[in-house]
């Protein structure tokens, strides 16, 4: 009787698949007789070989299987076919991106989450480097403040998340070229971020500039 591979629930992982791929050869299985063993299908081990996403529990019953059948005692687990990162520590990650950056304001944060190499495009600008997305996060943090941002739901796909966003912040100094106004401006928006070794390795927000622009410089009620 075939098991059902559970993709919704618990933790997905990527996981290095050549190296499961020389594990059943060297039990002389082919994938369809690895497959049987399993208590899968030949689809979920060819998925496996290809470096999945699987669910935690099938990558753990496959290895178990292998280990299983070879009387020689070999002794595996299967964290040490696991690639990347899981989906809770992604949603885990991206959360921290907004709360740790932006509403606690710990900078020095950037080095431990954000790859040297990675790439942000924010505002209709690119930003190469751990060093340019800095510099953009502090002209954010300098512009306004107060600035507190709250998170409405986070989307985890693969190796990458979305982070569907709301924020209430406090205009205080120049920013687009706009001086300090001190209104308060409020808009909804998205962040990207796809990620390596647990760290940034590229990004988008999507936010509605004209909203802004429009709230920082229509004329107030008393002008009217």
């Amino acid at each position: 009787m075939q098991r059902q591979s559970t993709s919704s629930n618990g933790d997905s992982v990527f996981v290095d698949g050549l190296q499961l791929r020389e594990l059943r050869r060297s039990l002389r299985w082919t994938q369809e007789q690895a497959a049987e063993e399993a208590g899968y299908t030949d689809r979920l081990i060819r998925k496996l070989e290809r470096g999945g996403p699987v669910n935690v529990q099938t990558l753990k019953d496959v290895v178990e299987a292998y280990v299983a059948s070879n009387a020689g005692g070999m002794s595996l687990a299967a964290e040490t076919f696991i690639r990347g990162q899981t989906r809770s520590m992604m949603e885990s990650l991206a959360r921290q991106w907004l709360e740790r950056i932006f509403n606690k304001r710990e900078i020095e944060a950037i080095n431990e989450l954000v790859a040297p190499n990675a790439m942000l495009l924010a505002e209709g600008a690119t930003h190469v480097g751990s060093d340019a997305i800095r510099v953009r996060v502090q002209t954010i943090l300098k512009a306004f403040n107060p600035l507190k941002m709250t998170i409405e739901k986070v989307l985890v796909d693969g190796d990458s998340t979305v982070v569907y966003w709301m924020v209430k912040k406090k205009h205080i100094a120049e920013f687009l070229g706009i001086p300090a106004t001190n209104r308060w401006v409020k808009l909804h928006g998205s962040s990207h971020a796809r990620f390596e070794n647990n760290q940034i390795i590229e990004a988008r927000d999507h936010w509605d500039i004209h909203d802004v622009i429009q709230q920082q410089t229509r004329p107030s009620e008393a002008a009217r």
